[in-house]
């Protein structure tokens, strides 16, 4: 089923009042700064809109079908924007609250595409819109390695793979075929996420290497399929 702008609007302010109400009960029970928690609830609904403002407008063309996976997604959504706000406010939080709700996100994300194979709930918006919540955790837990750990802002540019990926196709030196579906795609994704958490709650010489063995899976991921839309682009 599909909806107008302002109905999409409704409907995600719904969702954003439940969520936040068992966020909230988290955060008070994690927290060890009272104060800081209606300044926490308040950015993380002021940048969730945005962010949700901002993709449904570079992807206003598609038709925004809001049915039971991509209103799962939809929470993962507002579970990172959480995350992104308490990333920025990590010394005033303890880090097992990071890591419950990265673990509650990653747990949702297999959820939604489990449902959607089971109910023939598969979209093009829901697609395109998975991806982008999982990178935007990416670039979440990597912002969080640079801004509280002094990692160096090169990490950052893992989260960006996905946008060169689009650039190639959208200036036509790849093909824009779908891509098959892939374990190893979906596995390098999941596998960076846990070693960027891992980086974040442990920070040990152990945990960094499993960082970088990441970033060599996904990079060659990412290269794998940039060879096969190449190889098929005057196909």
């Amino acid at each position: 089923m599909n909806y107008s702008k302002f109905t999409l609007c409704t409907y995600t302010g719904i969702q954003i009042i439940v969520i936040n109400l068992l966020l909230l009960l988290l955060l008070i029970i994690s927290t060890t700064s009272k104060e800081l928690l209606a300044s926490i609830i308040y950015n993380s609904v002021v940048i969730y809109f945005l962010i949700f403002g901002l993709f449904i407008f570079f992807f206003r063309k598609m038709d925004i079908a809001l049915n039971i996976p991509n209103a799962i997604t939809n929470f993962r959504l507002i579970i990172n924007t959480f995350i992104l706000v308490i990333v920025l406010n990590l010394i005033h939080f303890d880090i097992s609250l990071l890591l419950i709700l990265c673990l509650i996100s990653l747990l949702l994300d297999g959820l939604d595409g489990f449902i959607s194979r089971l109910l023939n709930q598969n979209t093009k918006f829901g697609e395109v819109f998975d991806q982008e919540v999982d990178n935007f955790l990416i670039l979440i837990l990597s912002l969080s390695l640079v801004y509280n750990y002094n990692y160096s802002l090169l990490i950052l540019t893992i989260a960006f793979y996905r946008y060169i990926f689009l650039l190639l196709i959208s200036y036509n030196y790849i093909s824009n075929r779908k891509l098959p579906k892939s374990f190893l795609r979906k596995s390098a994704c999941v596998f960076i996420i846990l070693s960027l958490l891992s980086c974040n709650y442990f920070n040990n010489n152990l945990v960094i290497n499993l960082f970088y063995l990441s970033v060599i899976l996904i990079t060659y991921s990412f290269t794998k399929d940039i060879v096969w839309l190449y190889r098929r682009k005057n196909v």
